[in-house]
């Protein structure tokens, strides 16, 4: 598990040790295999859902790592399919942006409630 998410960061030491396991504990309640499963099974459906995304009219703001593991062109078809959307990039930064830079999905929840 941590080799999966530490390649998701920039920073591993973003990576907490407390985190981690409450992830694996999580992994064992009842039923968690069963949501996992269907999560994994529905991964197709979330790609395709790519094409109604012209049609969001919520606030949306996309914010990224310039160190992602998402290939940069499917930021941009993001950004491109969500005209409306603000949109962040963040130096030094992978795919979880919550666990390297708490703040910026923070502080851009807090400005908008």
């Amino acid at each position: 598990m941590r080799a999966i998410l530490t390649g998701g960061l920039f920073d591993p030491a973003a990576l907490r040790d407390d985190y981690l396991d409450e992830l694996l504990t999580v992994g064992h309640h009842p039923g968690y295999p069963t949501v996992a499963r269907a999560v994994y099974r529905n991964l197709p459906s979330l790609i395709a859902a790519r094409s109604r995304y012209p049609k969001v009219t919520a606030p949306v703001h996309l914010i990224y790592g310039d160190k992602d593991w998402s290939r940069p062109s499917d930021r941009q078809a993001n950004r491109s399919l969500l005209p409306n959307a603000e949109f962040t990039q963040l130096p030094n930064a992978g795919h979880f942006i919550a666990l390297e830079r708490p703040d910026t999905p923070a502080n851009l929840l807090n400005s908008v409630a």
